[in-house]
């Protein structure tokens, strides 16, 4: 089986990136469509905004200079149906070698913490109440 092709985001993919950000997991977090387009359209302003499928069914949002000035993922999804399927394998494996070294998943978010534990990553630290009052984010760190 072929590796997923990675390519740089643009805004004529938005319509994709709101779709792949449509699932309850997101909304959970109060990420409405109109929300998602919003923050899509800064990440591509202010980021490097990176997906995976054709049409895109994964997005990826890293910050080279993020946390602590290192390489930070800001923002990593996959379609829900399209999940297993290597596109989150590929975006991490296209961004590892750029420098990434930080990730925040929800501590409750056991799937995504052995999926950044699988590429090396360890906690670093936890932030109660950082992203939403009743959610604990956990701080993984790639040395």
């Amino acid at each position: 089986m072929l590796s997923p092709v990675v390519r740089p985001a643009t805004l004529k993919d938005l319509p994709w990136m709101v779709a792949v950000l449509d699932q309850p997991y997101f909304r959970a977090y109060g990420l409405t469509p109109e929300r998602a387009r919003r923050l899509l359209e800064r990440a591509l302003r202010e980021g490097e905004v990176y997906g995976a499928g054709e049409p895109l069914k994964a997005l990826a949002w890293y910050c080279p200079k993020g946390g602590f000035g290192q390489g930070y993922l800001r923002l990593l999804a996959v379609a829900e149906g399209a999940q297993g399927q290597g596109l989150g394998t590929a975006l991490m494996g296209f961004l590892l070698p750029r420098g990434l070294r930080f990730v925040l998943a929800e501590k409750e978010n056991t799937k995504a913490l052995a999926f950044y534990g699988r590429f090396g990553f360890q906690v670093a630290g936890e932030l109660p109440g950082f992203v939403r009052p009743e959610r604990t984010e956990v701080i993984l760190w790639r040395p």
